[in-house]
């Protein structure tokens, strides 16, 4: 088994039959509430042709489809887990629009090349080890058409020996994985990509939130961009160290 399949099985073991799907939906509010700071990068989208990464029970999907359906041609649901992907088909039911994709973890395929407008990933992707996140960000450039973009919620946390044996994961604050903005950025840049906008968020209770130390910074949505002029991709292999530049976001 490959370094990336094992990484994959690794993060998908925790939500095969998790309770998290049972609790989960109350908490959609918090990114579709008039105002919301998330709502706000959403509406940056052209939703005509999306892809929901990582779509669970559709939670997400169903308020896209609320809110903006008449925008959509199409909108793709994607998950890794076969009874998401079951649950969402039927909570949907807009064989019209909607099409329902068991993945494979770690790419958008069987979708075509530079057939996306917009690629959204919320309260997922902040538990992907970097290696994932890495072969997702080189496929949105494959995916996504010149000016298309990807709004992505991920993790802000510093801890390099997040899976270990002894460090799985899921002891993490909020089950985060390792991943910081400087780590995120170099594999922007390598993917072809290019960040549009980087922002924090606090996340959990007030009493969470208040007694977060600087080893819990706030995860964060970053929206990046498949720009339209053709650019060279850097190549060089993930690594859990400390990449050896650091590359920042441009200035907000």
């Amino acid at each position: 088994m490959s370094d990336i399949f094992r990484s994959i099985e690794i993060v998908k073991k925790a939500w095969v039959e998790s309770p998290y799907y049972q609790s989960a939906e109350k908490w959609t509010d918090i990114f579709w509430n008039p105002g919301s700071d998330f709502l706000s990068y959403f509406d940056e989208l052209d939703v005509s042709r999306c892809a929901d990464l990582a779509c669970g029970h559709g939670w997400h999907a169903e308020r896209l489809m609320r809110t903006k359906g008449q925008h959509i041609e199409t909108l793709y649901c994607l998950d890794i887990i076969e009874t998401n992907i079951s649950i969402t088909a039927k909570r949907l039911a807009k064989p019209d629009k909607i099409t329902c994709i068991l993945t494979n973890g770690k790419d958008f395929r069987p979708i075509g090349d530079g057939s996306l407008t917009a690629i959204y990933c919320y309260d997922a992707m902040v538990h992907f080890s970097g290696d994932i996140v890495e072969s997702y960000l080189c496929d949105a450039y494959r995916v996504l058409r010149p000016g298309g973009r990807a709004l992505l919620h991920h993790s802000n946390l510093n801890a390099p020996r997040t899976g270990h044996p002894d460090n799985p994961y899921g002891g993490n604050p909020h089950a985060r994985n390792h991943m910081t903005l400087s780590l995120f950025s170099s594999l922007v840049l390598k993917s072809g990509l290019k960040i549009v906008k980087t922002h924090s968020r606090a996340w959990g209770t007030r009493a969470q939130i208040a007694s977060s130390s600087t080893r819990r910074p706030a995860p964060r949505f970053s929206i990046v961009r498949r720009p339209t002029m053709l650019c060279t991709r850097r190549r060089y292999r993930f690594s859990k160290r400390r990449p050896r530049s650091s590359f920042e976001a441009e200035p907000l």
